[in-house]
């Protein structure tokens, strides 16, 4: 386990995942994925947190579609997951194994805390794990910068990952993209809906 995944398993991604709660996920779902919904019967978060985000799509695909997994090292937040009746596989991202592709695989602010010499392998890992989309909602910046986070250096990076993405995988359309913006409710966060040749 690296310095940054011990940082989010032990009390620091504790405490995060007590005081922080996604607001209005369904909406913020509704519109990253409006005209796609129909496309998406399964999906997998990779840095879920608690599964706020994986809810809120059983809630928008029905729950006869209830193959919706997190990957978190957190384990409390597994537990939390677990009891929401979620799929949770509890440990690092770039340790995921799926037998199985899913429609969507996303992030949701937590790429900005993988540290530079994983970026490309977890991307590799996201791009795997999607049979059709994949979305990346993080804090962007045209440069990789450090930010301090919470008193803690070495925590948090902006980046522009979807470049990244693309990069790495240049078949992917990009499809989507927006601003969730604090004044509207929202983490200002930039999202990147990007999808694999069909």
């Amino acid at each position: 386990m690296n310095q940054q995944e011990r940082l989010w398993a032990g009390k620091f991604g504790n405490d995060y995942h007590e005081r922080n709660a996604i607001r209005d996920p369904v909406k913020y779902w509704e519109g990253v994925l409006w005209g796609r919904l129909g496309n998406v019967h399964s999906a997998v978060e990779f840095g879920a947190g608690k599964g706020d985000n994986l809810v809120a799509l059983r809630t928008l695909i029905g729950p006869s579609h209830n193959q919706l997994t997190g990957v978190e090292i957190n384990a409390n937040a597994c537990m939390i997951m677990r009891d929401n009746k979620l799929d949770a596989a509890h440990c690092p991202a770039r340790e995921f194994m799926s037998a199985v592709a899913y429609d969507l695989a996303f992030t949701r602010g937590f790429l900005i805390h993988v540290p530079t010499g994983s970026v490309n392998a977890t991307l590799d890992k996201i791009y795997k794990s999607s049979r059709r989309f994949i979305c990346l909602a993080e804090y962007y910046s045209p440069k990789r910068r450090q930010v301090t986070y919470h008193g803690k250096q070495q925590a948090l990076w902006t980046d522009d990952f979807a470049g990244r993405m693309m990069e790495l995988h240049p078949e992917l359309q990009l499809v989507n993209y927006g601003f969730d913006y604090h004044l509207k409710g929202g983490d200002d966060l930039t999202y990147f809906l990007m999808e694999k040749p069909q």
